[in-house]
């Protein structure tokens, strides 16, 4: 099995057990491995006796269902496939902030029966006045108080929906807050003065890791992180890309992946299309979101993400396919297709956000929930 340091932990705390009968250490087991999402459908009563009959198997299993945490967190284990398949697709909302957001974001949940709850992000760093490299030393460290609006959502929906559903915060990443704070002018500067320019990402790493430490006391579960910056447009394969963006990614996915349950890498190709993938390979994630193909026309096929990564896979259908206007008639064929050459460790997404009607959405995710059992 392959689990995230701080899931592995909690796994280990589980069977430290203190002394208890046969019968009892059986039960006991079964609840916590169940509740970690390593057994999921998990029927406790029908599994610690051996003398229940069948009508009181099926009475168990039909009250004792996981719930959509435990049935996330079963992707983790690569030991099998996940006979459940998660679901989610992303959008944005008019609703940007405050009690209309967080109604928003509910009502997306429930019309779609997606299995997590993926908290947008919405804010933006002010532009600076920003002239030549030298400048990139005006750049401040955003504190809390700057996030706030975001915090102050991620904090009302983990009350309302943590005991049901993983509270995944979106993450945006330096390179990200320096095109804002600049535009495309940041790929110039850096390649005059790499080091002046990696002052100011240096100071807006720190701002991300002071959001993520407050989200996590917010209620966050883990994060959705969007990495920018390796595309083709930017810093693609030059040693630029180590020393700006995987050095400023890398200190937040860290902390992310040692202190959140969950750490889904986005590997956005919004502002264009990557030349390969693979140097993502070392990032600190627990579950890769690739875009769905390279500059090149080739496509990134899922299955082999998770041999390459050796970590399950968040995606599968491209954004601007029929996920995005299509009906859910024209988009079944496209799921049954890739669910047949899925890997054993996935959750059905696209590979950014989609602009879709909720009730065919709704129809996807409901189908390739038990799509593997039915097929």
């Amino acid at each position: 099995m392959i689990f995230n340091n701080l899931y592995l932990r909690k796994l280990k705390k589980t069977f430290s057990l203190i002394k208890m009968n046969k019968r009892e250490f059986l039960k006991t087991s079964l609840v916590a491995v169940g509740g970690l999402g390593l057994l999921p459908n998990l029927t406790i009563s029908a599994f610690a006796d051996g003398n229940q009959n069948d009508k009181q198997k099926k009475f168990a299993k039909k009250t004792l269902q996981v719930n959509k945490r435990e049935k996330l967190l079963s992707v983790l284990d690569q030991s099998k496939p996940n006979r459940y398949v998660p679901a989610a697709f992303f959008m944005h909302f008019n609703e940007k902030f405050g009690q209309p957001a967080v109604q928003r974001h509910i009502e997306y949940f429930r019309a779609t029966n997606m299995d997590m709850m993926k908290v947008q992000y919405e804010l933006s760093v002010p532009k600076l006045d920003i002239k030549k490299a030298e400048d990139w030393a005006k750049v401040p460290v955003y504190g809390k108080d700057f996030f706030e609006p975001e915090l102050a959502l991620i904090e009302v929906l983990a009350k309302e929906l943590k005991s049901e559903t993983m509270i995944l915060p979106t993450v945006y990443c330096p390179f990200n807050l320096a095109l804002q704070t600049l535009g495309f002018n940041v790929v110039q500067h850096a390649k005059e003065n790499p080091d002046a320019v990696a002052k100011g990402l240096q100071n807006l790493t720190e701002s991300v890791l002071i959001y993520v430490r407050e989200a996590i006391k917010r209620g966050a579960d883990g994060f959705y992180y969007s990495t920018q910056g390796g595309d083709s447009k930017h810093f693609a394969e030059t040693d630029l890309f180590k020393k700006l963006i995987a050095a400023s990614d890398m200190p937040v996915l860290q902390e992310i992946s040692d202190n959140a349950l969950l750490n889904i890498l986005h590997i956005c190709d919004y502002e264009s299309q990557y030349n390969e993938i693979l140097k993502f390979r070392n990032y600190p994630a627990s579950i890769i979101n690739p875009p769905f193909e390279l500059k090149n026309g080739d496509r990134i096929r899922v299955k082999n993400v998770q041999e390459e990564f050796h970590r399950p896979v968040m995606g599968g259908l491209y954004r601007h396919s029929v996920i995005s206007g299509g009906n859910f008639n024209q988009i079944q064929p496209e799921i049954d297709n890739l669910m047949h050459e899925a890997p054993q460790n996935f959750i059905l997404a696209a590979d950014c956000t989609v602009h879709s009607d909720w009730q065919t959405l709704r129809q996807v995710i409901d189908y390739a929930h038990d799509w593997r059992e039915k097929h």
